[in-house]
């Protein structure tokens, strides 16, 4: 009887993840929602989540107005993305973007390839211990720092963009929080490798 319930167990994990290039590896989240569950932390402030277009979620992603990963996000077609900003009065900044893809693999790409935008910058590699998963990248210290950190479950991508002296934990912990809402909208597992 146990042998059952571990091979019915192990059944039901393998189907959870997408089990090719095109497929989606899980529901849909709600960008909007899950970006208005976070708290402003510390110190910093801003606005409401708003929805975006590819160039605001470009420029949200790299803090900068980029043409070609503006046209490279409108190709992929993200079905719903929204962004929420908060600053500090010494002028750091903390970025939060949520998006949904047609697929876990372009969802999992846009976070490799912005961490690996800002490697190709002068930065390194980051993967946070709480987030193993995740893709990542800084560069920089103290006003000039910058962390990049993408994750994606199914075909939703989250995404974390921290700049100046807003620190790797407080980006660590809108991941994390965001992870949490995502799993809790879909249903889905967070992969913990």
């Amino acid at each position: 009887m146990r042998l059952v319930a571990l091979i019915a167990c192990v059944l039901a994990v393998c189907a959870c993840g997408p089990q090719g290039p095109a497929d989606e590896g899980g529901a849909p989240a709600r960008p909007l929602e899950v970006l208005t569950t976070l708290p402003s932390p510390g110190d910093l402030r801003g606005e409401p989540a708003q929805e975006v277009d590819p160039a605001g979620l470009a420029r949200a992603m790299t803090g900068a107005d980029d043409p070609r990963l503006t046209e490279a996000v409108g190709e992929q077609a993200p079905r719903a993305a929204a962004v929420r900003r908060w600053t500090d009065p010494r002028g750091g900044e903390l970025v939060a973007a949520v998006s949904v893809w047609g697929s876990h693999v372009v969802a999992t790409g846009i976070g490799s390839d912005l961490a690996a935008r800002l490697v190709d910058d002068g930065g390194r590699s980051w993967t946070p211990a709480g987030v193993p998963a995740a893709r990542g990248a800084r560069r920089g210290e103290g006003a000039r720092a910058e962390r990049r950190l993408g994750h994606a479950i199914g075909p939703n991508a989250l995404y974390v963009r921290a700049t100046g002296d807003v620190g790797e934990a407080v980006a660590v912990r809108a991941m994390e929080r965001m992870i949490l809402v995502v799993e809790g909208q879909t249903g889905s597992l967070r992969s913990r490798d």
